[in-house]
């Protein structure tokens, strides 16, 4: 409710400004647009959001028969690299994953592995929906995999990007 009256503030007041303003129509678009989107602005620790989400993707293993996984903490740089890679390219891909997921079966004995990127949800749960919603993303939560690793980084707009590995170690 506060949000509907505060654009309906946001938009009086540009409606008022317009009138004896000599900014163009989109200018003044844009500015309403970063107002409203300043409301909804909300803050995401990482740190915080990675552990959830690896406790949500584990219960979601767990209810769907499939053993919990463990963590793999010399993987993790890999996720975190791939996300500051995306974050570099403003964009959303698995670019490098076979030299990438090459190197992490070389450290850690894997015999498998797979991943999971997403970008831009505010909280674990709507990205674990997310992946949900996807075939390929959910055959890789379902997997027969024995480890993870998952990395939560955010780029310069407070955005969120994920990757998480997954990895078969006997």
């Amino acid at each position: 409710m506060k949000r509907l009256i505060g654009a309906v503030f946001v938009i009086a007041m540009m409606m008022g400004l317009s009138m004896c303003s000599t900014s163009s129509a989109e200018q003044e678009e844009q500015e309403l647009i970063e107002a409203l989107s300043e409301n909804e602005k909300e803050t995401i620790e990482p740190t915080e959001m990675e552990g959830t989400l690896l406790d949500l993707v584990n219960a979601y293993r767990n209810s769907v028969g499939v053993d919990a996984l463990e963590k793999s903490p010399s993987a993790y740089k890999y996720a975190q690299e791939h996300n500051e890679y995306m974050i570099s390219k403003n964009s959303l891909s698995h670019d490098n994953f076979e030299e990438r997921a090459s190197k992490i079966a070389e450290e850690t004995n894997a015999k498998s592995v797979s991943e999971n990127v997403a970008r831009f949800y505010t909280t674990a749960e709507q990205a674990l929906e997310g992946w949900l919603n996807s075939a390929s993303h959910r055959a890789a939560l379902e997997g027969n995999y024995t480890h993870t690793t998952l990395s939560v980084q955010l780029d310069k707009a407070g955005r969120p990007y994920f990757t998480q590995i997954f990895l078969t170690i006997e």
